[in-house]
């Protein structure tokens, strides 16, 4: 198959939020709405997606698989809504610094780039407690459909531990698109309260290329 697509001509609107073409396409779109046409459109055409958030980093041997990959950035979602029940949904494109208070800096500078990550050991100490503070993380799947996965802290968290393969996986089991917090006042300062999962829980590696989520990713979408 072609790897040419006219991704100007295919994502005209203003809420696909096409940033560039070249070397890769890099789109920033507006709504989840908008996220889910353009992986419909990747999957039609074959491509694979990247997620990328704000101040993305890889290592230096980094290297895409092939020249059919678009990039989506999560920078434009980015609101914090406070929800009932002294919780708080927070959209994967949220500042670090408006969520939680860091008394050391971290590599990250959202709350999903620090959940999907990889970083120094401050940064996975942070994504630890971040984890254990989760009840639900919303995704997309490859067919753009939202998906609601249960986090440490909530109480059926046990019964669903595919969850754990979105941390650190760097977006290859699918797009984290938000988080819903255990949380009554923000900034969240971490390291002042009990923690939800046991304090000796770790976190996985990062996902490999043969481990993937299927209920998410059937067609491999995110295998960049």
């Amino acid at each position: 198959m072609s790897s040419a697509v006219d991704w100007r001509e295919q994502l005209q609107d203003d809420a696909y939020g096409l940033m560039q073409e070249k070397p890769y396409p890099v789109a920033a779109p507006l709504s989840l709405a908008a996220l889910a046409e353009i992986l419909q459109e990747c999957v039609r055409v074959g491509w694979r997606v990247l997620p990328l958030g704000s101040g993305s980093s890889f290592p230096a041997n980094f290297a895409l698989r092939n020249d059919r990959t678009f990039a989506i950035s999560m920078s434009r979602l980015r609101d914090v809504i406070r929800l009932e029940s002294g919780r708080v949904y927070c959209q994967a494109g949220a500042p670090l610094r408006k969520v939680l208070l860091l008394e050391n800096p971290v590599e990250r500078k959202t709350i999903g780039g620090l959940l999907c990550g990889t970083g120094d050991m401050v940064t996975r100490n942070a994504a630890r407690e971040l984890w254990q503070r989760t009840r639900n993380v919303v995704v997309t799947d490859a067919k753009g459909r939202i998906n609601t996965l249960s986090g440490p802290a909530a109480a059926n968290y046990s019964l669903s531990h595919g969850s754990s393969l979105l941390v650190e996986s760097r977006g290859k089991a699918g797009i984290v698109v938000g988080l819903e917090l255990d949380a009554t006042e923000l900034p969240v300062e971490l390291g002042k309260r009990s923690l939800c999962a046991a304090s000796d829980e770790q976190l996985p590696f990062a996902v490999s290329r043969q481990v993937s989520l299927r209920t998410i990713d059937a067609t491999s979408l995110f295998d960049w």
